[in-house]
């Protein structure tokens, strides 16, 4: 299972500065008094994993996650994290011992990803966190809340919890990817038929203008000789006549 390192928080919500989190090999506990930012923490882990909802890291929106700079100080032109996982049991599809994700938000709301420091789509954060088993809206994280949500839920949404903590989900979406391009294929196919269709009426009369045309051409050179040959007797006749 993979391990993180460490994390890295700077601008992000409450930690205006860099602020670096290391965490050890066994249980990690981060106390603090009301106020003091731990919740901040659980929500960069979110960020940087790819979490998609805002509302769920407690923001309005992706924006909202900056550091405000509060009522004194000045607040941060972008927030960024970044966490760190050992990959030395090759939990990751990747030969270097050490992988570094990083998420920046900006002031409009965009995000830029980035895998040991290259820049990269969220597609491909969320697929190399696939491949860990590391889901960012899954239940990899347990957040506020949640353990109250699981003892209401009925029995239809614990085995699609069962499912997502399981992989299952995620190749149900892949599934679900897959038929969607089929269908915009078999789309696709169904306005080439029509098309081919129109195409091949369209084409079956000029085919019949051509036999028309062609008709058409061989009778009036066959009338030209015959009007060539009525006259050469006319001719022929009056020569004969005059003899």
């Amino acid at each position: 299972m993979a391990k993180i390192i460490k994390i890295l928080m700077r601008g992000f919500k409450s930690f205006a500065v860099k602020t670096e989190l290391v965490l050890g090999e066994h249980f990690n506990v981060v106390l603090g008094p009301n106020g003091a930012g731990k919740s901040n923490v659980l929500d960069a882990i979110c960020f940087v994993l790819g979490k998609g909802s805002a509302r769920s890291m407690r923001a309005e929106k992706s924006a909202n996650l900056i550091y405000n700079g509060g009522k004194t100080k000045k607040p941060a032109k972008e927030g960024e994290v970044s966490i760190y996982f050992d990959n030395s049991d090759k939990s990751f599809p990747s030969d270097q011992p050490v992988i570094k994700v990083t998420r920046i938000v900006r002031q409009s709301g965009q995000s830029v990803y980035k895998i040991n420091d290259e820049t990269r789509t969220r597609q491909q954060i969320l697929d190399l966190m696939g491949a860990a088993k590391i889901n960012p809206d899954g239940y990899n994280i347990i957040l506020q809340g949640d353990i109250v949500r699981f003892v209401e839920m009925s029995g239809e949404e614990r085995r699609k919890i069962v499912e997502d903590i399981a992989g299952i989900s995620i190749y149900e979406e892949k599934k679900q990817k897959a038929l969607n391009e089929l269908n915009k294929v078999e789309e696709k196919l169904k306005e080439a038929e029509i098309i081919l269709t129109e195409r091949k009426t369209y084409l079956d009369e000029l085919r019949a203008e051509r036999d028309q045309a062609l008709k058409f051409r061989d009778i009036k050179d066959k009338i030209s000789q015959n009007k060539a040959s009525f006259t050469h007797m006319k001719i022929k006749g009056k020569k004969s006549d005059l003899s």
